[in-house]
């Protein structure tokens, strides 16, 4: 049974990575829904950890040769390393403006790139980070014109990032004295293994150097942490919203704003910050922050897609106004997501590590719950760092969530809000019930050491 299950899994990655289509959505869910019972299957059935992880990276590698059918941004990762490696800045030319000129139209695969990459895409700047910049300029200098090449090489540094979060998060699960088994709820997902290595979001590199960081901000070394931590952000700029929660975690003294406490937090945030500096001065112009900050601003006050509070508030917008009101609801639930953050950081003059994560799991959850766009892949971060706690709803979430591909159609994109509801309903309702079930649970290990 166990070889039988094995065979099937791969046969079930092989079809949706070589055979599949979109559009076909039935279809898709329901094999992503037979992977999903696979692997709790294996997961629960006694087979040796090192056996499954390999295991894990064997479905990854299923995926070597193949062209994302999930997702269309890979061909703007592509697009961007092509200009980098041409000289150009790629948070300062929109696709749109600069696919005719002499230099991108020399490039035999920027015609592809740019009809590929979607409208959305080709009318934005970019604003993926420097880490990621500079592995899409690399991947793009050893493959040249060559699709299969670039996404072949993105592929393996995808895989060896993975090796790196397996690596750091077996040592956390084992400071803390949790079963290192657990990280199978995150490298065996699914989720993972499809978003990640299949269609090549950049999550992974990011989780590898957060993993990175809460590792040695666990032991202590606090520069090591904080260079890990940047390179977090200079991956995916996310993590920037667990900063402040390092506050009372940096304290080891019973008194709130004590001298040490300040000191060794001024330590952490300079040296990110002077890190982050760093890695943006090569790709430095005047006119950055604006370019980037702009399309940013899009993604909170224009784009909409699997939602849940939010579309909860746009339907009351509606009767209330007539119109979309995305503008000012877009600007209110992140200023909500930030009140969060700050009560977390000034309730308690000190939490132990175990409640630093909690506290950055519960702050992932409720910033993508008040978020407008909700890609599955997003969800990876929660997922990552829900494997350190007792809580089982992102497991739940990194499931449903792949009821948002039905909104994908062979014509255009018409989202299922009954689905969307669906998923969010049952997410929410899990999540209120462990939380009932483990509300003592931070009262006990707040001031553990």
């Amino acid at each position: 049974m166990k070889s039988a299950s094995i065979l099937l899994l791969c046969f079930i990655y092989y079809v949706i990575g070589y055979e599949l289509e979109r559009s076909q959505f039935w279809l898709l869910f329901s094999l992503y829904s037979a992977a999903f019972g696979l692997s709790i299957y294996l997961y629960r059935s006694g087979i040796r950890l090192k056996f499954l992880i390999g295991l894990s990276f064997l479905f990854k590698l299923i995926f070597l040769v193949s062209i994302p059918e999930l997702s269309q941004d890979f061909y703007r990762f592509i697009w961007d390393g092509m200009l980098n490696s041409l000289g150009l800045n790629p948070y300062l030319h929109l696709p749109s403006e600069i696919v005719k000129s002499d230099a991108v139209n020399a490039e035999s695969l920027s015609p592809m790139l740019y009809e590929n990459m979607g409208s959305l895409s080709a009318n934005n700047y970019s604003t993926y980070p420097p880490i990621a910049q500079l592995i899409y300029s690399l991947t793009y200098d050893l493959a040249g014109a060559n699709l299969l090449l670039n996404v072949m090489y993105l592929r393996l540094f995808h895989l060896l990032a993975e090796l790196g979060l397996v690596y750091f998060s077996l040592k956390i699960l084992k400071k803390i004295n949790l079963p290192q088994k657990q990280i199978l709820f995150f490298i065996m997902n699914p989720l993972v293994i499809l978003e990640l290595s299949f269609s090549l979001h950049f999550e992974g590199v990011m989780l590898l150097f957060l993993a990175l960081s809460l590792y040695y901000l666990y032991a202590c070394k606090i520069y090591i942490s904080a260079l890990g931590f940047a390179a977090a952000v200079a991956s995916k700029l996310l993590p920037l919203m667990f900063l402040p929660l390092l506050f009372p975690y940096l304290n080891k003294r019973l008194k709130l704003l004590n001298r040490p406490q300040l000191l060794t937090y001024l330590k952490f945030t300079g040296v990110s910050l002077l890190s982050l500096i760093l890695a943006y001065s090569f790709l430095w112009d005047s006119d950055l922050l604006f370019k980037n900050s702009r399309t940013l601003a899009l993604y909170f006050t224009s784009f909409e897609f699997n939602a849940s509070f939010y579309y909860l508030l746009r339907w009351i917008g509606f009767q209330w106004s007539g119109y979309n009101m995305i503008g000012l609801f877009g600007k209110i639930l992140p200023v909500i997501t930030l009140a969060l953050i700050l009560f977390l950081s000034l309730r308690h003059k000190k939490i132990n590590f175990k409640t630093l994560v909690y506290s950055m799991l519960f702050i992932a959850t409720a910033y993508y719950l008040l978020s407008t766009t909700v890609h599955p892949w997003y969800i990876t971060l929660p997922l990552f760092l829900s494997m350190f706690t007792p809580f089982k709803y992102m497991l739940l979430w990194s499931w449903l969530v792949f009821l948002s591909y039905s909104a994908y159609k062979i014509e255009g994109v018409e989202e299922n809000h009954w689905l969307i509801g669906l998923q969010y309903a049952a997410v929410v309702a899990l999540m209120l019930y462990e939380g009932l079930k483990n509300r003592s649970l931070f009262s006990r290990i707040r001031f553990l050491a």
